[in-house]
C-alpha cells in the first residue's frame, strides 16, 4: 500500500507541473478571457487586455495566480478568504445601508488619474476603502465580498490552469454546458477501451471527452461535416502521439451514404446536413485552413470498413442540423446492447429520432430537458444565482436491442417476434 501511495503522490505531483511542450490555459480574473497556448512560446501572450511573457512558467505549478508587471508574470501570494467561513454576522443585513456613489469620496476622474500615475491596484483599493463612508458599517462578509470585487476590477490577475474538459465546457466558446456534457457522457456509457462514434459540429469538445474516457486502447470515430476534422481541443489536452494516431479516427459526413446505398439519395450526400459556407466555425489556434485539399474517399477506406462492420459500443450525436438522416445511416454500425445519445436544441427532431429507434428496437428510451441553475451555499447566505442560462436542449438516450428470446451468451434469437399475427380463420384450418 505504501508503494501505491508513493506512486499516486509522485504521479499527481508530476501532472501538476508545467512541462516544456505542454499547453497552458491563461484566465484573466477580471474579464474572464481565456487563452490556451503551448509553452515555450518565445513571444508575448495576449490575454485581453494584458500582454506578458510566459516562458518562465515552465517548471512551475498549475493553479497559481500571477500579476503582470512590465510584461512579466509575478507570483501573487493569495491571502486566505473569509467568504466561506461562518460568521457571527450571518443574521445581519445591509438593507439600511445606502451604498451608492455618494458614499465614495473618490470620483472616477480621481481613479483614472491614479492609474495614469502608475499607482498599483493595491494602492487604488486602499484609497477606495479609506474614502468610503459605508465600508466600516458593513458586515464582515460584505467587506470581504466588496474587497474581492474591487481587487478583481483594479488589480486583475492571470490564473494559470491545466487544460481540462470541465474548463473548456465552462468557457464562453463552448456549445455544451458542463451539466449537458456530463449527462451525455453518462448516458453514452463510454468506458476505457470501448469503441464510439461521435457526430458533432463547430468544435471537438465532445470528441475530446469521449476520447479521454476510452484511452489509448479504445477507438473514437468523429464524423465531421467540413473539409477538415475538428482537432482543436484534442491538441490542447496533450494526448499522446499513440492516442492521436491509433485511437482517434475521422470520417466525412458526405461519405455516410456509402454505408447504406439502399437509402434515398436525397438524404445521404451530406449537402443538406451542413453548409460549409454558412456555418461559423472557430479557427483552430488561429491558423486553421479549411480549403487545404479536397476530401477523397480513398483516404478513409479503413474507417469505412470499421463503420460497415459495426460493433461500436456507443453512438453520440450533437449537432445543429437535423440528426435523423445521420442516425438512419449509422444505426447499423451500433452493436446490440450499445448506447445511443442524441442532443439537439429542437424537440421535434428528437421526437422523430425517438420514433425511429422505437420501431427499430430499443430499451430504456427517454427524452429529457436538462435544467441547470447555480446556487450559492454558505452559512446563512444560501440563495440561487440571480442570472442563469436558458434550457440546454433535449437529450435522447436508449439502448439498442434485438427483439426475440435468447439463450445465455447467444447473439441469435430462438423465437423472433412475429411481425403479423395469423388470422383466426387461417389458424383454425
Amino acid at each position: 500500500s505504501q508503494y501505491f501511495q508513493h506512486y499516486y503522490i509522485t504521479n499527481n505531483l508530476r501532472m501538476s507541473i508545467i512541462s516544456s511542450g505542454s499547453h497552458v490555459v491563461f484566465l484573466n480574473s477580471k474579464t474572464g478571457e481565456q487563452k490556451c497556448v503551448r509553452l515555450p512560446r518565445n513571444t508575448d501572450v495576449y490575454v485581453k487586455p494584458l500582454s506578458f511573457q510566459a516562458d518562465s512558467l515552465v517548471g512551475q505549478r498549475f493553479g497559481q495566480k500571477y500579476q503582470v508587471v512590465k510584461h512579466q508574470l509575478v507570483k501573487v501570494e493569495e491571502a486566505p478568504s473569509s467568504l466561506n467561513e461562518p460568521s457571527e454576522h450571518c443574521g445581519k443585513t445591509n438593507e439600511f445601508i445606502k451604498d451608492d456613489s455618494a458614499t465614495q469620496n473618490l470620483s472616477q476622474n480621481d481613479i483614472e488619474a491614479m492609474k495614469a500615475k502608475g499607482i498599483t491596484g493595491d494602492e487604488i483599493v486602499r484609497n477606495l476603502v479609506e474614502n468610503s463612508t459605508s465600508f466600516n458599517v458593513k458586515t464582515e462578509f460584505s467587506k470581504a465580498k466588496w474587497l474581492k470585487k474591487k481587487i478583481g476590477k483594479y488589480q486583475p490577475n492571470i490564473i494559470v490552469k491545466k487544460p481540462s474538459i470541465r474548463l473548456f465546457s465552462s468557457s464562453n466558446i463552448s456549445k455544451l454546458r458542463p451539466d449537458i456534457l456530463a449527462k451525455i457522457m453518462n448516458n453514452a456509457n463510454v468506458w476505457s477501451g470501448s469503441k464510439a462514434i461521435v457526430v458533432e459540429c463547430k468544435d471537438d469538445l465532445l470528441t475530446s471527452a469521449v476520447s479521454q474516457r476510452v484511452g489509448d486502447n479504445g477507438t473514437v470515430v468523429q464524423i465531421f461535416e467540413q473539409k477538415l476534422p475538428h482537432t482543436m481541443y484534442c491538441k490542447w489536452l496533450d494526448f499522446s502521439k499513440q492516442h492521436m494516431e491509433t485511437a482517434l479516427k475521422y470520417y466525412p459526413i458526405k461519405f455516410l451514404a456509402k454505408l447504406r446505398p439502399n437509402v434515398e439519395e436525397g438524404n445521404c450526400d451530406g449537402s443538406d446536413l451542413a453548409n460549409d459556407e454558412s456555418t461559423d466555425q472557430p479557427q483552430e489556434l488561429g491558423k486553421r485552413k479549411r480549403d487545404a485539399k479536397p476530401v477523397n474517399f480513398e483516404d478513409y477506406v479503413t474507417v469505412y470498413e470499421q463503420l460497415k462492420t459495426g460493433n461500436f459500443d456507443s453512438l453520440v450525436i450533437s449537432a445543429f442540423y437535423d440528426p435523423f438522416p445521420v442516425l438512419e445511416l449509422l444505426w447499423d454500425s451500433l452493436r446490440f446492447s450499445g448506447n445511443l445519445v442524441i442532443h439537439s436544441e429542437y424537440l421535434s427532431v428528437v421526437v422523430e429520432c425517438a420514433n425511429f429507434v422505437n420501431n427499430k428496437g430499443c430499451s430504456e428510451l427517454s427524452v429529457v430537458d436538462q435544467w441547470f441553475r447555480e446556487i450559492q451555499v454558505l452559512p446563512g447566505r444560501t440563495h440561487p444565482a440571480m442570472r442563469m442560462q436558458t434550457g440546454g436542449g433535449f437529450i435522447l438516450s436508449c439502448t439498442k436491442i434485438r427483439e426475440g428470446i435468447y439463450e445465455h451468451g447467444s447473439d441469435s434469437p430462438i423465437l423472433p417476434e412475429l411481425k403479423e399475427a395469423p388470422k383466426p380463420a387461417e389458424a383454425m384450418t
